[in-house]
């Protein structure tokens, strides 16, 4: 018997068991006790803003709800594994852009599918100090949105990412339609989903820091954009 295995018949998202980072859940948030994997599928369908979840495959716990980080100590996770909705990174190896640039970081940093501990936001994307510092992407073709994960910064100083505002446009000009907000503020290795309203269109996604000072940064080790 593998009562961890999803029954696809039954749910009408499909889920994948992402494996290629190390991703943790928030254990301060309750898990509840569930019959099976695909039960525990099944409850994230019906929650509005529900892309991924944790299951503990020896205790039958499910948990929805609370933050997402990344671990980088090397200790096995136990029993808990990590499902997400299975899509395409329409972001992957496209076309990045900044407001402006904190050397030696790059626009490229967000797309490379990298995310790695590696110094003074190392291999992250950093925007200078400035009012409402944005990075945008170019998907290379109109595309149905379904939400963009935001990658934190590693190091320290998570919690600048606050009053985030992730926007589509075809044209790269007026970013009028909102997918989502994040409000925050951040922690140290956070992956933040960003959900789009269904059928949300877009050929440009622009993330950007809505803050209230001069200094606002944007510092993101990578996003990923994931489409129907």
């Amino acid at each position: 018997m593998t009562p961890h295995i999803l029954s696809v018949e039954k749910i009408p998202v499909h889920y994948q068991h992402k494996t290629d980072l190390d991703y943790r859940r928030q254990d301060t948030v309750l898990s509840v006790p569930v019959a099976s994997l695909s039960v525990c599928a099944l409850r994230c369908t019906k929650i509005a803003q529900c892309v991924s979840f944790f299951f503990n495959v020896l205790d039958f716990l499910c948990q929805t709800e609370g933050r997402i980080r990344l671990s980088f100590d090397g200790r096995d996770a136990g029993p808990w594994k990590y499902y997400e909705v299975k899509a395409v990174n329409a972001a992957f190896n496209k076309t990045a852009r900044m407001s402006t640039v904190f050397h030696p970081s790059k626009p490229y940093d967000v797309i490379d599918g990298k995310v790695v501990l590696d110094g003074h936001a190392g291999q992250c994307s950093h925007t200078l100090g400035e009012y409402n510092p944005w990075i945008t992407i170019d998907l290379g073709a109109i595309h149905v949105v379904k939400y963009a994960s935001l990658f934190n910064r590693i190091d320290a100083n998570g919690e600048k990412l606050h009053d985030v505002f992730v926007t589509l446009s075809e044209t790269n000009t007026a970013f009028s339609l909102e997918c989502g907000q994040f409000k925050g503020p951040g922690v140290d290795a956070e992956v933040v989903h960003v959900i789009c309203p269904k059928n949300s269109r877009g050929r440009f996604v622009k993330t950007e820091v809505r803050g209230p000072t001069s200094h606002e940064t944007v510092v993101l080790c990578e996003i990923r954009v994931f489409i129907s």
